[in-house]
């Protein structure tokens, strides 16, 4: 039986029996893990509020060889974020982001930098709530880009042209972008107005993306065209109803 120590944040959590929690958290040194936290639901429990959704935590578990669910030792709250989580739109929000870093992110596999991504995106958020929809669409696309689900914004995948700042490029059934030759125009319509906010995306920190990002002028198109790409990669729409009806 190993003991690790590791930083976490909690994703959700589930009664067991009646008296401990399964808790799903994303860790920084080992990805996706399911833990028992026994007797977290007591009154006196020694966890305390650490294992509330969104709660940064320094996190100690012991794993055993084989087994999916490991033990919680201790839980140390490093940042809470209850009163994100306690607003309605940004509760949602981080449903959405927990439901899909759970399918994105493989169990018991570090990804340091997806790790500190989705820090970042809450660290923003609790700042900035009201900015919630822009760091949403960054975090969907960071999260299909570090997943290897997020085509080459920067050349069309059959030909390999350079798109003008102009250009129409086109999302096809394989999630790949071609060109308007290539593509003869058939496919998920890839504006400029949004592919220049994806590669914006790709150099800024959520913080500063939120601050230049227009939701009015392109979060319908970018949201239909990430949501797109992570119906491909689940091969099933999201639970949690946070995307949109797609044409």
């Amino acid at each position: 039986m190993e003991l690790v120590n590791t930083d976490a944040i909690v994703l959700r959590s589930y009664n067991l029996a009646e008296a401990d929690r399964i808790v799903v958290c994303l860790t920084k040194s080992a990805g996706l893990v399911r833990a028992v936290a026994k007797g977290a639901r007591r009154m006196k429990s020694r966890f305390g509020a650490a294992l509330e959704p969104f709660t940064i935590i320094r996190l100690s578990f012991y794993e055993k060889e084989n087994r999916e669910l490991v033990t919680i030792s201790r839980a140390e709250i490093v940042k809470s974020n209850f009163d994100l989580a306690s607003q309605p739109d940004v509760a949602e929000v981080l449903g959405y982001m927990s439901e899909l870093i759970a399918e994105f992110a493989p169990p018991h596999e570090a990804n340091e930098k997806m790790f500190r991504m989705i820090i970042a995106c809450v660290d923003a958020m609790s700042a900035a709530p009201q900015s919630a929809k822009a760091i949403l669409r960054y975090f969907e696309i960071w999260l299909l880009r570090l997943a290897g689900s997020f085509p080459d914004v920067k050349a069309c995948g059959i030909c390999g042209s350079p798109p003008k700042p102009q250009d129409i490029l086109y999302l096809d059934a394989e999630g790949g972008l071609r060109c308007s030759n290539c593509s003869r125009g058939i496919g998920f319509r890839f504006n400029p107005p949004v592919r220049q906010a994806v590669v914006t995306s790709q150099r800024l920190a959520p913080a500063e993306f939120a601050g230049s990002y227009d939701v009015a002028e392109i979060d319908k198109q970018l949201s239909e065209f990430t949501h797109r790409l992570i119906v491909r990669a689940l091969e099933r729409r999201p639970r949690t109803l946070m995307a949109p009806a797609m044409s």
